[in-house]
């Protein structure tokens, strides 16, 4: 693997997750009456300071895309189902900052995209990593990052079913059953998933992996 196929993939994959945990956080912390325990992610989006919201998600899913496409070059040959899963989970994440969610149950175009955004980005991008630890398998380089990655998408999936099954439905829920800690679920997720891309992108700007270039 060409170092720089490497540099570039680690590059993405930290600022992929900088600019959503930032944005995300930042907007968070200075938005007026925003409960980050009990509201979801989406509602401080929704506030004054949504453009760090919007930006973060921006710049995270452009980023994601290009992780994920150099990915598919540096890791052991294998198919290509993770990383392309990886792609489709950088366009649910622009998706979510593109589309604002709506107030309420959902009930327009642009809030049902958002939502399919965020949960259709968030299947991919748990099943896309079983694929990718597949791979990762077959190097020994890769190898001791196997374990992590089954257990982030393992974790990131059931966080996510936590949350879709008995979290808020829709911005201002709270007749559901976990609606008092529904931002602290999503932000759970959140942090689960794109700690992988901090980890996966620092070991790669530091020890990148010697594997050859696919076609």
């Amino acid at each position: 693997m060409p170092t720089s196929y490497a540099r570039m993939a680690g590059i993405a994959s930290l600022l992929g997750a900088v600019f959503v945990l930032l944005g995300i956080g930042i907007a968070g912390v200075v938005t007026p009456n925003y409960d980050a325990t009990r509201d979801v992610i989406s509602a401080s989006q929704l506030g004054p300071y949504g453009s760090l919201v919007t930006l973060g998600l921006a710049g995270g899913g452009t980023m994601t895309v290009v992780f994920a496409s150099l990915l598919q070059r540096i890791l052991p040959l294998g198919n290509a189902v993770g990383p392309a899963l990886l792609v489709l989970r950088g366009f649910g994440t622009l998706f979510a900052a593109a589309f604002l969610a709506d107030v309420g149950p959902v009930r327009t175009t642009g809030g049902l995209l958002h939502v399919l955004g965020f949960v259709g980005g968030s299947v991919a991008f748990g099943i896309g990593l079983f694929f990718i630890a597949g791979r990762m398998r077959y190097d020994e380089d890769w190898q001791a990052l196997a374990p992590y990655t089954v257990a982030t998408a393992l974790a990131s999936l059931a966080i996510l079913g936590l949350f879709v099954g008995l979290g808020p439905r829709y911005v201002g829920d709270t007749n559901a059953p976990l609606s008092s800690v529904g931002g602290l679920i999503q932000r759970l997720s959140t942090i689960t998933a794109w700690s992988w891309h901090l980890v996966i992108g620092g070991w790669l700007l530091l020890r990148p992996a010697p594997s050859p270039v696919q076609p």
